[in-house]
């Protein structure tokens, strides 16, 4: 395994859930961590728990579904560190409604996060891995991205095209040594608890978001000679 040490990261939604268990877990190496999310006060509760030298961390405020913002993110990584190594596109928005009652605004909301933005702020950081023949692309997909289910039409739309986009990248960007590779989580325990009140396992315990952050390091820290496509991810037996 390679140490993400001095590597430039940048990571979407990394306030909370997925993304903040990702960003401690991340820090371990001493990367220069660029953390974004909608409310710099969230990602300012983050920084007492990474384990990396803080002024390799910069936190920026934006909102992955402005364009505007997507250029700030880069610009603040760019403009800090001087590149983009490593882009995990992690922020995303959720909503559950029967296609007879979706609301086309709620459909614009969830695309426009999980989809669009992440196909923008991708097209803004290629040039920097481009020019260093060198980069990994990550999206933080959804087993809902490969299966549907009652009231998922947005944001299982919107996570099967993710993993569509992911795909053509990756074909497209293999040349250039840049690797494109989805992590696909199903339910995941997303909620702050102390470490005794942590199952392992057995029958009713979910996979915590810290289990989701152990496989994106696991992967990201692969040679960059090698690359994993796809890591679908399940809890044990959840069902209780």
């Amino acid at each position: 395994m390679e140490s993400l040490k001095d590597k430039v990261i940048i990571l979407t939604g990394a306030s909370r859930g997925i993304g903040r268990a990702a960003a401690i877990n991340l820090s371990e190496d001493n990367p220069k961590l660029v953390l974004v999310s909608r409310k710099r006060n969230d990602l300012e509760e983050v920084l007492p728990f990474l384990k990396c030298d803080k002024e390799n961390v910069t936190l920026v405020e934006g909102d992955v579904s402005s364009e505007e913002d997507c250029r700030k993110i880069v610009e603040a990584a760019v403009e800090k560190f001087g590149t983009v190594d490593i882009l995990i596109n992690n922020a995303a928005q959720f909503g559950r409604a029967k296609v007879t009652e979706l609301k086309m605004e709620d459909f614009d909301r969830i695309i426009n996060t999980n989809l669009r933005g992440v196909i923008y702020l991708t097209q803004l950081v290629l040039p920097y891995m481009i020019k260093k023949d060198s980069g990994t692309i990550m999206n933080i997909s959804s087993t809902a991205g490969k299966r549907g289910y009652e009231g998922g039409t947005a944001y299982a739309a919107s996570k099967h095209g993710l993993n569509a986009f992911s795909d053509c990248l990756n074909k497209e960007v293999r040349p250039n040594n840049i690797r494109v590779l989805t992590i696909s989580p199903s339910s995941v325990d997303t909620r702050d608890k102390d470490e005794s009140d942590i199952k392992k396992g057995g029958k009713g315990v979910y996979m915590r978001m810290e289990d989701v952050a152990e496989s994106i390091g696991l992967a990201l820290r692969l040679p960059q000679r090698a690359l994993i496509t796809d890591i679908e991810i399940w809890g044990t037996n959840p069902w209780k």
